[in-house]
Parts: C-alpha cells; structure tokens; sequence
C-alpha cells in the first residue's frame, strides 16, 4: 500500500508560517518522525520520494520548504539544464541559522502530531546534510543524521555541542568533501560516543537522491540501512 502524502503548515515562534510536504505510513498507530531536509533544489521530486520511501519504511516523513524565505514556492530540479546553476546563485540568498530556527519549529510540530509518537529525527542531504549537523549541535530532535552535507567544515567548533546520537555519511569521491575536510569531520566528532561516520569509496556527491542519475544504488542501500538502524534504535 502506498502511503499518503497531504501539505502541512508550519509555525515558527514568531508567528511565520511555512509549508511542508507529509508522507504517512499506512500502518496504523503513532510512528517515530523523519524530519528530511533538503538540498539547495528545495522540495522538489526527488525530495518527495524520499518522503515516500521513508514513510513506507514505518516512519511519518515530513519534508519541511526551508527556502519559504525566498520564494514559498521554490523547486528546482538537478537533471533540468540550468537549475544546478540557479540553484548555487539563490544559496546565496539562504540564511544557514534561520533554517536551522525553522527546523527546530519543524521538529517540534511533527513531535506534536497526533500521528507521531513523540520521537522525531532530522536527516539532511547536501544543504540539507549541513543543517542535520547544525540541528544536532542546536536544536532537540533525537538524533541527527547527514547525507553528504557540504559546508560541515565550516562549523565544526559546534561539534563540541553535540550530545545526541549523530551518524554523517560522505563519498569519498565527493569533490565538496575532499579528504582534508573528512578528517577534520572526524576529528572534530572523536570524542562524541555516539557519533557514526561513514565515508564510501569512489563514490560521489548525491549517491542517495532516489531514482537520480547521480544514484549509487548499492551505496544508498548501505547508507540507507545505517540510517534506519539508527532511526529504529533511537525512535522506536
């Protein structure tokens, strides 16, 4: 049975309200959240099936549209000539600690849905990867994880603040993370018990954007059931 999808409202502590796209399990009963934070193309289509895959896999996926800021109706697509590049030029106009506010908002409404039962995760890929991180050394969500963040490197004086578990995920082929980036990652993340790094040979930027051309499909099934250890051991 596929799951259902509606439009959800968010509001921040201000007053502001933002959308979001919701994939539900079928099952009955409360289910554990996945908070799936986008990359630099907004909540577009392949946003939405991760949505879907994850909501078939047990959990009630909420995809929330960070850039609402910019534009509420934002969506670009990697595979159509010239998003790629119009997608760089509005990153310029996306203010980091803001989405991370506006996540924080996120998480504390899906906790609060009558369809979650209370335990909420972030999982970020690209931008999206970054804001997990940041969350994770920010916000409350029961653990953070982080597909291919980009601009880790940047923060990781936070990563001291981190007290949850936290599992990032790289290709080792990735060209925004080459390897003086993954090791200071994993320096900066050394001390935390909780932490999972997972680097992956020759392999590139995007590997888990579902039914993409940059798709590994090997790799995000391995990616994939890491995450979902986590998300069960932690929100189940």
């Amino acid at each position: 049975m596929s799951p259902s999808v509606s439009e959800l409202t968010i509001t921040t502590p201000a007053g502001e309200t933002f959308g979001a796209y919701a994939a539900f399990p079928a099952a009955t009963g409360p289910a554990p959240g996945l908070l799936l934070l986008n990359e630099v193309f907004g909540v577009n289509r392949f946003m939405r099936a991760l949505a879907e895959y994850w909501a078939g896999r047990g959990f009630l996926a909420v995809c929330p549209k960070l850039y609402w800021r910019i534009d509420p109706a934002f969506e670009l697509d990697p595979e159509t000539p010239g998003h790629r590049d119009q997608a760089l030029a509005t990153r310029t106009q996306f203010d980091v600690d803001l989405a991370v506010s506006d996540t924080a908002a996120a998480v504390a409404h899906l906790k609060a849905m009558p369809g979650c039962n209370g335990k909420v995760a972030t999982q970020g890929y690209c931008l999206g990867g970054l804001l997990a991180f940041l969350h994770a050394a920010r916000g409350g969500a029961d653990c953070d994880i982080s597909y291919y963040g980009v601009g880790i490197e940047d923060y990781l004086d936070e990563a001291a603040q981190i007290k949850r578990p936290v599992m990032l995920h790289i290709g080792e082929a990735d060209p925004w993370t080459p390897a003086p980036v993954r090791e200071a990652t994993a320096d900066a993340l050394a001390g935390h018990a909780g932490a999972e790094i997972y680097t992956y040979p020759d392999t590139g930027h995007a590997f888990a954007r579902e039914g993409a051309s940059t798709e590994v499909k090997a790799v995000k099934i391995l990616a994939n059931g890491r995450s979902e250890a986590m998300l069960n051991r932690v929100l189940r």
